[in-house]
């Protein structure tokens, strides 16, 4: 029986950006694993599969050079994750993989193909689209062009019968539909990511108090039961068991030399009594310098979890504040105040965590004033980061739909509500509101990054760190950023870390 070959592959999305550097990237510098990549391999090796991970962002390679790489390896079929601002580059690596080779069978997924996939499917390089979870669509679209019967493998874990049989007649009729909708119900029977098909000494990011380590991307659960405006994502919640984590994290810990963990949740700590349980267990593996960060919402911390998670060796925890408004924040359907994130920032620096907060500047209704808000509440939090993004109303989300509507933001120019190349938070700005341009919402982007990273609490803290013996270069950009925009100079100790290539984007 021929082996069938699976290539999954991430696209060199660094060469979308062109903030710190004038589009050049740093070849040394903070890079999380492909971990959506990762469990769609574990899913589909159980059947027998042969699966291997192509990262272009990791290379920092062109569309050529990957769809070359992916085709010199001979795969049946390649699966790409796609985001709105990377489809185009997925849709030109395709086009590439099937003018070298029209034989392999090509698979595209992610959040935006979710959300606009006809849009996705009218590209004829692309062979199927996917909505929602890879993993069974993965099984059904293998299974078809394999051997075109229902292998009962497919059946493991799947508790729906109903979906799975008009999938498979979707995918098997006469007019087959090249879309295919996903949907797991919960992630108990699932194996665990094929961890293995990587060298974690190739993945690192900076630990705030050592510096750059080798880092895996884990989580507990998928799916925000939240309604923010500005967000496409499954509401529906789905967990992991403790054991299944844990095993995880050990796994990678002991085995693969992971040092720092990036628990992707989108609210690691939505459940309190099951998050304890979790950290309850990573305090009693005993993992030898081995640190953790996550991310949270304002509301959903109390000093009980903050012991937990300084116990278990978390040592960053990011929120999505969004607004200094509180106006602004109930008129996105935030669902936290101002307040909440006065306190939880409060007690999480007092138990010194390093904290960091992102804000989107041009929301719903935003207006000169309530960004310079935004950009004061920045500095009288207790945080060390903060990343100020331009609103983006990526497709699916309501913001997109107000925006075509021209309710509270408009696009700047009408012909860019489908111009997915523009759809970037940084840099430049895709909308306007009714009292900010869009020319404006770039000057203010440059003026709250400047005005965070000049404060003097700012500096201390990085500082501090760099004495200890943090001496990336590229963790330390923004800071950098904003002296020389303020100073017009390097900020102080700048030469005296690491020197690393600097290359731009083809």
């Amino acid at each position: 029986m021929k082996e069938i070959r699976l290539a999954l592959a991430r696209v060199n999305y660094s060469q979308l950006y062109k903030v710190y550097d004038g589009g050049k990237t740093y070849t040394v510098r903070d890079i999380l694993t492909p971990y959506h990549l990762l469990t769609l391999a574990g899913h589909v090796r159980k059947r027998g599969v042969k699966v291997k991970i192509f990262d272009g962002e990791l290379k920092l390679i062109n569309q050529k050079e990957l769809a070359r790489e992916i085709v010199e390896w001979e795969p049946d079929f390649v699966g790409f994750n796609s985001t709105t601002p990377d489809i185009n580059l997925v849709v030109e690596t395709c086009g590439l993989i099937k003018e070298m080779n029209p034989l392999i069978k090509t698979i595209v997924g992610g959040p935006h193909p979710s959300a606009v996939s006809e849009d996705v499917a009218k590209h004829l390089s692309i062979d199927y689209v996917v909505i929602g979870d890879g993993e069974y669509p993965l099984d059904l679209i293998i299974n078809k062009e394999t051997n075109n019967s229902i292998d009962k493998e497919i059946r493991t874990g799947l508790e729906d019968d109903l979906y799975f049989e008009e999938e498979y007649r979707k995918i098997n009729s006469p007019k087959a539909s090249k879309i295919i909708r996903g949907g797991l119900k919960t992630l108990i029977n699932q194996p665990m990511p094929a961890y293995d098909l990587l060298d974690y000494s190739e993945y690192q990011f900076t630990d705030p108090t050592k510096g750059r380590q080798n880092t895996a991307s884990v989580m507990t659960s998928r799916g925000c039961p939240f309604n923010c405006l500005f967000c496409f994502h499954n509401k529906s919640v789905r967990y992991k068991t403790a054991e299944q984590f844990i095993a995880e994290v050990e796994y990678l810990a002991r085995e693969k030399g992971v040092k720092f963990f990036f628990v992707y949740d989108d609210t690691f700590t939505l459940k309190k009594d099951r998050v304890l349980e979790i950290l309850k267990r990573i305090k009693e593996l005993k993992l030898k310098g081995v640190n953790f960060q996550t991310s949270t919402r304002g509301n959903l911390i109390d000093e009980e979890l903050i012991r937990a998670l300084k116990e278990a060796h978390f040592v960053r925890i990011t929120m999505g504040v969004e607004s200094g408004s509180d106006k602004i924040l109930n008129a996105v359907n935030k669902g936290v105040t101002k307040e909440d994130y006065k306190k939880a920032f409060k007690m999480l620096r007092q138990s010194g965590f390093e904290t960091r907060a992102s804000f989107i500047l041009g929301l719903p209704y935003d207006t000169k004033e309530t960004i310079r808000e935004t950009i004061e509440f920045s500095k009288e939090l207790d945080i060390f980061h903060a990343n100020f993004n331009i609103m983006t109303p990526y497709p699916g989300t309501k913001t997109y739909l107000m925006a075509l509507k021209g309710e509270g933001l408009h696009f700047r120019n009408g012909e860019d509500a489908n111009n997915w190349d523009a759809f970037k938070r940084w840099g430049s700005s895709l909308i306007k509101t009714d009292d900010v341009t869009a020319e404006e919402l770039e000057q203010l982007q440059k003026d709250a990054m400047m005005e965070f990273y000049i404060q003097e609490k700012v500096y201390k803290h990085h500082e501090e760190l760099f004495k200890k013996g943090n001496v990336s270069r590229f963790f330390y950009r923004p800071l950098n950023f904003a002296w020389k925009r303020k100073y017009g100079k390097d900020m102080p100790f700048w030469d005296k870390l690491n020197k690393v290539e600097v290359v731009a984007a083809d």
